[in-house]
């Protein structure tokens, strides 16, 4: 039977109850589940939880029957996925590449155990969180067939070790070119110098910022960042962002174009916040388009809210739009991939905005933030 068909339905809750039933009159299984260190739950052939250990229920403060019982792992862990009309948990088309579904299908196919990672976002409330999990399946047989799932969560390994790999990798690149920039001056007339240590004064505010950088994210996931209101005049807004860019290294040979059709011409924002989630949708722009071709940062209203767009002509394959906003994915290689992921964090649960995008091969990808309208009392 494919994954699609198996779930397609669930099991009644008093089929649930009687696999309950039938695992807990195992000998020792309670006991075995309840030595391990990591969590532990039993599910059926349509993923389904059937048993679980109560490091489980403890952790989530979680009623067995109420909470776990006849639901499924992405359920339990509030994936955005899981919440949607074709089925829950595994079955819309983002579930195609979690880790924990490959996971299932793989253990349930070739009935072995089977290891992935996943990356679930998870949202509680206002809240987004990011949550990389390690998922062990193991079928087995009883009176009937079900996989024994271990996770364990490695998400602040993860993140410690993505966080430090990258921004000493920006760091790094940003500092070699200041040296290189600096090493010139001195053999440079005075007018090529001005221009070269104008270059400088760039790439040492770049340096600043990916330090703030750092700050703001590891603040923004342990719910310590604080956000300052403040009235912000969008054409300055934009203006500064354009001037940022103009020294990157992403911005050579291209062009940005920068338009504000906004009615009132202000918002009211956290300027470093707002500064830094457009700035990241500006540079993954740049660096999407080759020399010669140009990107459009645009403010525009909506009915009551302020729309921050970056508009590129290029196109993100589907495989890659379903996944763009997990943590420590990315197609430009190891080092990358937080970007997207502070965008939502950053728009979305501090901003209290919309972050968002749109790609086809006929009109290239925008990526955007809505705003509301507030004021400040």
């Amino acid at each position: 039977m494919s994954s699609v068909n198996r779930l397609a339905s669930r099991e009644p809750l008093e089929e649930i109850l009687k696999s309950r039933a039938e695992i807990s009159g195992i000998e020792y299984i309670k006991d075995i589940l309840a030595s391990m260190s990591s969590i532990v739950c039993i599910l059926n052939k349509q993923n389904q939880i059937v048993f679980s250990n109560d490091i489980l229920l403890q952790k989530y403060n979680f009623d067995l029957e109420k909470n776990i019982l006849g639901v499924r792992p992405g359920e339990v862990f509030k994936c955005v996925n899981a919440n949607n009309e074709t089925g829950g948990c595994g079955t819309s088309e983002r579930c195609e590449y979690c880790g924990a579904r490959t996971a299932f299908e793989e253990a349930w196919s070739k009935m072995e155990k089977v290891i992935h990672e996943c990356k679930i976002t998870s949202r509680k409330g206002d809240e987004i969180y990011q949550l990389d999990l390690e998922v062990s399946a193991t079928p087995v047989t009883f009176e009937s067939e079900y996989l024994i799932v271990a996770i364990n969560d490695i998400t602040e390994q993860n993140r410690k070790i993505l966080l430090e790999r990258i921004f000493f990798h920006d760091i790094l690149n940003i500092a070699g070119s200041l040296q290189g920039v600096i090493d010139l001056v001195p053999n440079l007339c005075e007018e090529e110098q001005e221009t070269y240590l104008e270059v400088a004064g760039s790439l040492t505010e770049q340096i600043i910022d990916e330090i703030k950088a750092q700050q703001q994210m590891i603040k923004a996931e342990s719910g310590e960042l604080q956000v300052h209101l403040r009235i912000l005049n969008i054409d300055k807004v934009l203006k500064k962002l354009g001037d940022h860019i103009r020294f990157h290294n992403v911005s050579h040979e291209k062009e940005i174009k920068i338009l504000n059709h906004t009615e009132s011409k202000v918002i009211c924002s956290d300027e470093t916040l707002l500064t830094r989630v457009l700035l990241n949708m500006v540079k993954n722009a740049m660096e999407a388009v080759r020399q010669g071709e140009e990107i459009v940062l645009e403010a525009t209203d909506l009915v009551d809210r302020v729309r921050f767009s970056v508009h590129n002509n290029t196109y993100i394959p589907r495989e890659i739009q379903l996944q763009i906003f997990q943590r420590s994915y990315s197609t430009k290689g190891n080092n990358r991939g937080v970007g997207t992921y502070s965008m939502k964090l950053l728009g979305e649960s501090y901003l209290k905005g919309c972050v968002d995008f749109t790609s086809t091969e006929e009109a290239g990808t925008t990526f955007f933030i809505d705003l509301p309208k507030i004021t400040l009392d």
